[in-house]
């Protein structure tokens, strides 16, 4: 009778979260969190063991070996990891092997990686014997070499650190061949570059507002207990700080502090607060270190070494003992959700690990999601407000542009007059400015640059999009119509498709502020390694005069020489046919407007809209947060979308386009006949790329208090992807 146990086997095996038995040869002692080879087929691959069994009568195949002798996933990283398959439906083998480094996940060789791993350098220390001829003036010794002993005396050095104490390697290995030395090596930990980058931290000296100092206390007296918070504070009213100040008492206990950043950009701002308060307990992971990078990060917490992770989503899995403080910055972005297997959020990921590791969870905003307020409103979190900002800073006053009028004035640049003006002005001062393209990659909606008639499918109430083939479509009930040619409402002829790229942006900027020095912010100007923390630090010194972005720059960048803010066009992303349209245009310019008045200069305003009395715009330009969640809600309420409903979002594609249409109408039908009250079935329609890397794609939507009922009892086949709680319809 052998022992057996269940193994999470990284195969690339698509489908439930199944894990494979294995017998345990004799003289293995194992747990839950091991890294071993196993062979499943023909191939010898990498699993994580996720539980021990009762022993088993029959015949297994045994474990091969394993990978590292300490087991390198904790209970509560296999727990949240067995979570995260449940509540995705994902498999088991994905969750886990997310919570490794990809230099470990992919090894089926009994070693840990060299080359990806670690990096190892010499170090030399002084034996009984050196200690004995240096006390003892042994005059077979030469001056470098007695320098060397010396050294050594003092405790282990390097090579180089003996050269600057006079001595060398050289010396100390001839010192090792005579007995008098031992040579040996240590990992060399590879620096993320942002590091490198310094923040003053006069700050935490400064004593803590009420809000900060209520939020601070409702915190810390959880800390060891668990409990989850939403911080909702406005743009500038030092949330950082309370982070910072909660994470010093959390430390103070024995607990692990993880931070999550949406976006890779901005760790290296947040690095170098954290940093400068807590030194070399910070580590950093995200997805754009290199490998070795990323490794010795992963093995300085797995170590003990760095108890404070900073970092984008993926930061989440970090490798802490006690996790007991998780925070969540800018919790309403949609980054925080993976688009490729294990499909997760982070932010209920977040607070599914607080409650397994009794952690608390506090979760950032100064525009949250309608979910997350909800759940703060309703008492499934705690609400703490921060409704000032700090340093008697006053909200950027904002004016709004009716672009209407623009055109009807003549001007057909994308820089309105008041914007011009503005600009000049700021640029004359020595200050800096933020102009802010929000824009989509992805097709266009229609609009009617005389009335702002956009064309919207009539049983939906959303707009169409506008294809490439010239066509609208409905990308939720697939419906499909022509382009007018002239606007049903108004009856004018200048119909145009909305849309404008940071290169137009950029020529109309020199061609106002001629020899002013300018910056673009957005993902292609971020792409090679090193270069957010190279761009934020011209931001941050002032060398940028000006800076054009998309919504890299509304995130968390903390600039007090910009004093202007424009907002290019603020329709593009609220006319996108999708649930959180108007919640993600309203996020954005406040989070973007807030970018301005943070100095001593202050700051205003200006946004550029066809659509100037819409509830979201209104809303942001007076940074009123609750008026808009009241109206947002509101509508969510009225169709059912979250919070008040959940949403599957089921996707497919093939080579041939009759192809992925009857697969998709096979299931629809399917889980319309079987379809209770759990949920609504829409579709299928062509997905919102509806032709990707030569592919037809098509999708199904679910909707309803229990969808994931519906689809337990009709499940896909393995030609879908199945992504729960989708932050968008638009994939």
């Amino acid at each position: 009778m052998s022992r057996t146990a269940q193994v999470a086997v990284f195969a690339g095996i698509r489908g439930p979260a199944r894990t494979f038995s294995y017998s345990i040869p004799d003289g293995l002692e194992l747990v839950p969190g091991h890294l071993v080879r196993v062979g499943f087929g023909p191939r010898a691959v990498a699993g994580v063991v996720v539980a021990l069994d009762a022993p088993f009568e029959g015949t297994l195949r045994p474990i091969d070996a394993l990978v590292h002798p300490l087991p390198l996933l904790r209970p509560h990283q296999l727990a949240l990891a067995a979570w995260i398959a449940e509540q995705y439906r994902t498999g088991l083998a994905d969750a886990v092997r997310a919570m490794l480094p990809p230099a470990l996940a992919g090894r089926a060789r009994v070693a840990l990686p060299a080359a990806k791993g670690e990096r190892r350098e010499a170090v030399f220390a002084s034996t009984p014997e050196g200690a004995a001829a240096l006390a003892g003036g042994d005059g077979r010794l030469g001056a470098r070499q007695l320098a060397t002993l010396r050294a050594l005396s003092l405790g282990a050095r390097t090579g180089a650190e003996l050269a600057d104490a006079g001595g060398s390697a050289i010396a100390a290995r001839a010192l090792a061949r005579r007995g008098l030395a031992t040579e040996g090596a240590r990992a060399v930990r590879r620096v993320p570059r942002e590091f490198a980058l310094t923040e003053d931290d006069s700050v935490r000296d400064a004593p803590a507002t009420p809000g900060q100092a209520a939020a601070l206390d409702a915190i810390i007296a959880r800390l060891g207990r668990g409990d989850a918070f939403l911080l909702h504070g406005v743009t500038a009213s030092g949330k950082t700080e309370v982070y910072l100040r909660a994470s010093t008492e959390a430390l103070r206990r024995g607990l692990g502090v993880i931070v999550l950043v949406p976006e890779i950009a901005l760790t290296a701002q947040v690095v170098a607060r954290f940093v400068a308060r807590f030194g070399d307990r910070v580590a950093l992971l995200h997805s754009a270190l290199s490998a070795g990078e990323r490794f010795d990060e992963w093995r300085r917490i797995l170590d003990g070494v760095a108890d404070v992770v900073v970092g984008s989503r993926s930061a989440l899995f970090a490798p802490l003992e006690h996790p007991g403080l998780v925070i969540v910055d800018e919790e309403q972005e949609p980054s925080y959700k993976q688009e490729s297997s294990p499909r997760y959020h982070a932010v209920d990921t977040a607070l599914a690990l607080g409650g397994l590791a009794s952690g608390v969870v506090v979760l950032g905003s100064a525009t949250p999601r309608v979910v997350t307020y909800h759940a703060a409103t309703t008492g499934a979190l705690r609400l703490l407000t921060l409704p000032e900002r700090v340093s008697d800073l006053v909200m950027p006053p904002t004016t709004i542009v009716d672009l209407r009028l623009e055109l009807r004035a003549g001007n057909r640049g994308t820089l309105s007059r008041a914007l011009t003006v503005a600009l000049r002005r700021t640029v004359s001062r020595g200050e800096q400015a933020i102009l802010y393209l929000n824009r989509r990659g992805f097709a266009t909606v229609v609009l009617c640059r005389d009335c702002g008639y956009i064309a919207s499918c009539p049983a939906c109430e959303i707009p169409f999009a506008y294809h490439v083939d010239g066509s609208l479509v409905c990308h939720r009930c697939g419906r499909r119509a022509r382009p007018p040619t002239a606007c049903p409402q108004c009856g004018g002829t200048r119909i145009r498709h909305l849309g404008v790229g940071t290169q137009r942006v950029e020529d109309d900027v020199r061609a106002a502020v001629p020899g002013a020095s300018l910056v673009r912010l957005d993902r292609d100007a971020v792409r090679a390694k090193g270069a957010h923390a190279a761009l934020f630090e011209k931001m941050r010194s002032g060398r940028a005069q000006v800076i054009v972005g998309t919504q890299m720059v509304a995130k968390g960048f903390d600039l007090p020489g910009v004093s202007l803010v424009g907002v290019v066009n603020a329709d593009t992303v609220l006319n996108l046919p999708d649930f959180t349209s108007a919640e993600r245009t309203f996020e954005l310019l406040v989070q973007v407007l807030g970018r301005s008045g943070r100095g001593a200069a202050g700051g205003q305003g200006i946004v550029q809209t066809y659509l100037p009395d819409h509830y979201a715009i209104r809303a942001a330009a007076t940074h009123d947060y609750v008026s808009f969640a009241k109206a947002e809600l509101a509508g969510r309420e009225r169709f059912g979308y979250p919070p008040f409903g959940r949403l599957v979002l089921l996707q497919t594609q093939a080579k041939r386009a009759d192809t992925v249409t009857r697969r998709a109408e096979v299931l629809a039908n399917a889980l319309r006949a079987d379809a209770r009250t759990d949920a609504e079935v829409f579709g299928p329609a062509p997905a919102f790329a509806a032709k990707r890397a030569g592919a037809y794609r098509m999708q199904v939507i679910l909707r309803g208090h229990d969808p994931l009922a519906l689809l337990d009892r009709v499940p896909p086949s393995a030609e879908w992807t199945v992504d729960v709680d989708p932050v968008t319809l638009l994939g």
